[in-house]
C-alpha cells in the first residue's frame, strides 16, 4: 500500500522499525529496508565512532531508505549529528527531548525528521517545530515511556486530530490486526519494537530474546517514573530497581 508515510520515506510497506539501544545495529536495520520497511539504527547505545561504523555497514548492505534514531537526552548529541550530518543519513528519529532543538538544522541538510511523542500536546510542539512526522507512542511500548500512561488506541486517535502531519502508531503493535487497528484510529503507518527486538538480526542476547517470545500478560511492568519511565520484564534486576526506586523516592 502506498500513503503518505511510505511516500515520505520512500519505503514499500508503512512498517517502521523501532530505533532500540542495544538492539538496532545496522544488521537490523539493513534487513528491515531491504524487506521495504523503513530500518533504524539506535544510537542511543552507541559512542560517536560505533556510530559512525553502523551507518557506513548499513549503507554498505541496503540501498534503500533508513534512518537513525536519536535521544536528545543524550550526552554527546553535538557528535552525533555532526555524524549523521557528514554521513549524509536521510532520515532522523528524535526522541526524550525537545524538537526545536535540532530540526532545523538537519531539515536544513535534506534531512526528512520524525520526532516520537506521549501525548498531543507533544504532537503539536513536534509540528510547529518543524517536523515531518510524529510518532505517538502509546502506554504499552517497551524500553522508556512517557509519563502520561495513555494507551495507543485513545492516544493515536488524539493526536491525529491534533496534527495535521502524518502519525506513526507505536505501542504493543506486534501483528497485522494491531496494525489494521491503530490505522482504523487514523495512523498512516506503524513503529515496531518487540517483534524485531526478538528477530535473528537484532544484537540482543538469545535469553532475552526469548524471554520477550514467551512473555505472557502482566510479565512487564512500567518503572523509574519518577526519573527516567522504562518497561521492564519481571524478574530478578527488575526487583532490584523496583527497592533502589523505593528507597530514593
Amino acid at each position: 500500500m502506498q500513503n503518505r508515510v511510505t511516500k515520505l520515506f520512500n519505503i514499500d510497506h508503512p512498517i517502521i522499525q523501532a530505533g532500540m539501544i542495544w538492539a538496532s545495529g545496522w544488521r537490523l536495520a539493513s534487513a528491515v529496508s531491504n524487506a521495504g520497511g523503513l530500518g533504524i539504527i539506535g544510537s542511543g547505545s552507541m559512542y560517536p565512532d560505533v556510530l559512525r561504523e553502523h551507518i557506513q555497514k548499513c549503507k554498505a548492505a541496503t540501498g534503500r531508505s533508513f534512518a537513525v534514531n536519536v535521544p536528545l537526552l543524550y550526552p554527546d548529541i553535538d557528535k552525533h549529528m555532526q555524524i549523521i550530518l557528514e554521513e549524509k543519513v536521510p532520515i532522523v528519529f528524535t526522541s526524550a527531548g525537545n524538537p526545536g532543538t535540532w530540526t532545523s538544522v538537519l531539515r536544513e541538510h535534506g534531512i526528512t525528521v520524525v520526532h516520537v511523542v506521549s501525548s498531543s500536546k507533544f504532537a503539536v510542539k513536534a509540528q510547529q517545530a518543524g517536523c515531518d512526522a510524529v510518532v505517538a507512542e502509546g502506554f504499552e511500548a517497551g524500553g522508556h515511556n512517557g509519563r502520561e500512561e495513555t494507551t495507543t488506541m485513545v492516544l493515536v486517535p488524539a493526536v491525529c486530530a491534533a496534527v495535521d502531519i502524518p502519525v506513526l502508531a507505536a505501542g504493543g503493535i506486534a501483528t497485522g490486526r494491531q496494525m489494521l487497528a491503530a490505522m482504523v484510529l487514523g495512523a498512516e503507518g506503524v513503529q515496531v519494537g518487540s517483534r524485531f527486538v526478538a528477530s535473528v538480526e537484532a544484537s540482543s542476547h538469545a535469553n532475552f530474546k526469548n524471554r520477550v517470545i514467551h512473555a505472557g500478560e502482566g510479565d512487564t511492568y512500567l518503572s523509574l517514573k519518577q526519573l527516567t519511565p522504562v518497561r521492564l520484564l519481571k524478574n530478578e534486576f527488575f526487583t532490584q530497581v523496583q527497592e533502589a526506586e523505593k528507597m530514593c523516592f
